[in-house]
């Protein structure tokens, strides 16, 4: 491998960010890389709060834009940066001091497009939170070493790249598969994404479950505009696995036996919460706590949202054929 130490933008995008991007910044400021060739972009998408107050007291680049979501920010952040490797994290992320260059070691590979990490579980006390990061990590785990999607919280892209794909598709105006499609636009490009799972970040914030919920929620609904422009990708995510698809399907069964004379619907129930355990238990012994069995209800009802979100997109993005 190709030993190089390009100039380095981490771009990170920023909305009424001013409690957690402090960490964010800092994070970025320590990373053991040389001073001269790294710089941070911090993109406020229309902030109200103490976001920009924030930046101007570590003297990082900022950059003031009208509220158009993530994908606009970040496609403002690299187009106006100076380096040739483009990483890009949340400003709710804490990036460990070695990330920038465990993802840049990769760059010197031509057939290389983008490099993504893996998450740390440390960023946060909250069980909620670390249940979230340990199943993260249980999914990374089953991941090969090139990928087809990535997340943009932890992903170096080199710029040549962007400027090949056109960066993010500003229509994904949540923070909702823009990554995933600019992701599918690499591969498709003829380049691979590396999947670099010892580059980490963590996260500084405090999960609430409605939010969560939301989230999932919305990651349903825009996966089917993602879907319908993406049709043959649909069985290559790495990041899912059998469990995701059969939840997909028992909850589909469960909603036409609503419309029909079916026996089975708590069977069907059943088989959906049971599906939960295996993972809850191995994330108990992980993180050493018997209280995370009982993420198990809450990834059962994850599981509802979500399906409720893709049916609601289903019939906005391939029904009536909007956005």
């Amino acid at each position: 491998m190709q030993n190089l130490e390009p100039y380095v933008s981490i771009i990170i995008p920023a909305f009424n960010s001013g409690l957690t991007l402090g960490h964010t910044i800092e994070a970025c400021l320590k990373q053991g890389y040389p001073e001269d060739k790294l710089e941070v972009i911090v993109v406020d998408d229309g902030s109200g709060d103490d976001t920009k107050a924030v930046v101007e007291r570590f003297g990082v680049r900022y950059i003031y834009q009208e509220k158009a979501g993530p994908a606009s920010a970040r496609n403002n952040g690299w187009r106006n940066s100076k380096g040739d490797a483009i990483c890009f994290t949340d400003a709710d992320c804490i990036p460990e001091p070695d990330w920038v260059s465990k993802l840049v070691r990769h760059y010197g590979m031509n057939d290389i497009g983008a490099v993504a990490g893996s998450y740390s579980v440390h960023g946060s006390p909250y069980l909620l939170d670390k249940f979230i990061h340990y199943e993260i990590r249980d999914r990374h785990s089953r991941m090969p070493e090139y990928i087809s999607s990535f997340g943009t919280y932890n992903v170096m892209i080199k710029k040549a790249i962007l400027e090949l794909t056109e960066g993010f598709n500003p229509e994904y105006y949540s923070a909702s598969g823009e990554d995933t499609d600019l992701s599918y636009k690499i591969v498709k490009a003829g380049y691979k994404i590396y999947f670099e799972r010892d580059a980490l970040v963590s996260h500084k914030n405090i999960l609430r479950l409605w939010k969560y919920l939301f989230v999932q929620f919305r990651h349903g609904y825009w996966r089917m505009k993602l879907y319908r422009e993406n049709i043959p990708m649909i069985t290559k995510d790495e990041y899912g696995y059998w469990k995701d698809f059969l939840e997909v399907l028992l909850i589909l069964i469960l909603t036409a036996s609503l419309f029909f004379d079916f026996q089975y619907e708590g069977i069907l129930i059943a088989a959906l919460f049971i599906i939960q355990i295996p993972v809850a238990v191995k994330i108990v012994f992980e993180g050493k706590n018997i209280l995370y069995i009982f993420f198990s209800f809450i990834t059962f009802i994850r599981a509802f949202v979500r399906v409720i979100g893709g049916m609601l997109g289903f019939v906005k993005f391939w029904v009536f054929r909007m956005g």
